[in-house]
């Protein structure tokens, strides 16, 4: 009886052994296949097809939720993507992890400017310059939050910061002129923006700004040149802006160039659908032709983008006693007065 027992307990070892070595091995095999999963995935990112990597990344978080790797990568991913809502799931799951990553804080601070939350973000820089000092961007990224926050004094401290950490950095100068321009700084707004011209004489945003600031100063040929200029260059692009055709149409309207003015921003409302501004406008310069029908098209979809704009209901509503429709005109007196006085409050 001994001999027997012996025996099977041997015999019951030996297959626990066997068990835990097949075990052993099935692990390092999943192991070995998520290793290379997530090495594709990675390859995937750094040739650009985020989607693809993302798609990749997902996968592999899904079915390791502790693959901290790749819930950074998933966030960097997901960032060139502009899925920024996803992108801070994935860094939070990242930085919850690994809380001393530099890395990791600051991509999650970006983030949150990219979504609006300035404060938040500023929270995470300051967490994030402890363990790492930041980069020219970075303090681009920390000026931008202060002027979300409407703090211009501040916006332009960082701004100048990172300049001085990079004179090269073209977007921390043209953030700088466009605080300087808010600051009604007309002339060292247009210091900065023929700055950036000089090195970079097809900076569109820079032409664009430019106009304004030179328009601001009742230098209104300048102005005209440099919005002609930066639509010329705009041309060819694969997704034009509509703000220097806003802009020169809105300049040709004060001089009464209506029909050139209606050309430029309706080549604006085809460059962005979406925009309220230039709808408004346009509907505004069909009124002076009195083209009332196509003044009342342009203003609905005013309101329609923009509902809570006040003049937006007070154009309509003027346009719909001029067509007499009278019960909707007061309609849309009474929303314009009722917004009006919602801001007061």
């Amino acid at each position: 009886m001994a001999k027997s027992g012996h025996k099977q307990w041997f015999l019951s070892a030996q297959q626990s052994a066997m068990l835990l070595l097949a075990i052993a091995f099935c692990n390092t095999v999943i192991s070995a296949q998520q290793t290379n999963s997530f090495n594709h995935a990675v390859s995937l990112f750094k040739k650009g097809s985020y989607a693809e990597a993302a798609e990749a990344l997902a996968a592999i978080v899904k079915d390791d939720s502790t693959s901290v790797a790749a819930h950074l990568y998933l966030g960097k991913t997901l960032i060139n993507l502009q899925r920024f809502s996803e992108a801070e799931t994935a860094l939070r799951r990242y930085t919850a992890a690994r809380p001393a990553s530099d890395e990791g804080l600051y991509l999650l601070a970006y983030v949150l400017f990219r979504e609006g939350r300035a404060k938040e973000s500023l929270t995470i820089y300051t967490q994030a310059v402890k363990l790492k000092p930041p980069t020219s961007d970075d303090l681009k990224i920390v000026g931008l939050n202060y002027g979300l926050l409407n703090n211009l004094e501040r916006s332009a401290d960082y701004l100048k910061r990172a300049l001085d950490a990079d004179p090269n950095n073209l977007e921390a100068l043209y953030y700088l002129g466009r605080v300087r321009y808010t600051e009604n700084h007309f002339g060292e707004a247009t210091r900065i923006f023929q700055e950036i011209l000089k090195r970079d004489s097809q900076h569109i945003k820079a032409l664009n700004n430019l106009g304004q600031a030179l328009e601001a100063q009742n230098n209104l040929e300048e102005a005209t040149a440099a919005y002609r200029r930066a639509i010329e260059l705009d041309r060819n692009s694969a997704k034009p802006s509509e703000l220097p055709l806003l802009n020169l149409g809105l300049l040709l309207l004060q001089n009464n160039q209506i029909e050139e003015a209606i050309a430029l921003l309706t080549r604006a409302a085809e460059a962005n659908p979406r925009s309220a501004q230039v709808k408004f406008h346009l509907g505004k310069a069909y009124m002076r032709l009195e083209r009332l029908s196509d003044a009342e098209r342009e203003l609905v979809a005013a309101t329609q983008l923009a509902p809570q704009d006040v003049g937006a209901h007070y154009q309509l509503g003027r346009l719909y006693y001029r067509l007499k429709k009278t019960d909707l005109a007061r309609r849309e007196m009474e929303i314009s007065e009722q917004l009006r006085t919602k801001g007061r409050h």
